[in-house]
């Protein structure tokens, strides 16, 4: 008889990857790596005003937070910090660098910098609303 029980996150997200490991390795062949995160914090005398949170897994690195706090923004912080996560999808050897934005956020920056949508989705995470899924194939020759 199968039965359900609630396990702490992290527990059960250790049990999944194990089993989505061995089904990777056994339908593709390929090994899977263990993530690399990346995190990097802006302060102005002292005073915490924006960052970066990325991971990247296998060739693909995948910025998860960039924000910068209003009295800075406009003044190239942002684009500093992506900048550096972008690095970091470089010496990681990663091809693509993804990331999703709501459509009263930052979907005009990414374009800007060079990300493209490949999808969005509708009344997300609440109606009225649009995620939008960016990426960016890096260019390694540089």
């Amino acid at each position: 008889m199968i039965e359900f029980e609630k396990l702490a996150i992290e527990t059960n997200e250790k049990k999944l990857i194990s089993l989505l490991d061995a089904h990777q390795i056994e339908v593709t062949g390929v090994a899977q790596h263990k993530p690399t995160d990346f995190s990097l914090a802006a302060y102005e005398a002292g005073a915490y005003i924006g960052g970066v949170t990325a991971t990247n897994w296998m060739n693909t690195t995948h910025v998860s937070l960039l924000a910068v706090d209003k009295n800075y923004r406009k003044h190239g912080l942002g684009s500093k910090l992506l900048l550096q996560a972008e690095q970091f999808a470089q010496e990681q050897k990663a091809e693509i660098i993804t990331i999703s934005t709501q459509d009263y956020q930052a979907k005009d920056f990414y374009e800007k910098h060079g990300y493209t949508v490949f999808g969005q989705l509708a009344d997300s995470p609440f109606k009225g609303t649009t995620k939008y899924y960016l990426e960016k194939r890096l260019n390694h020759d540089k």
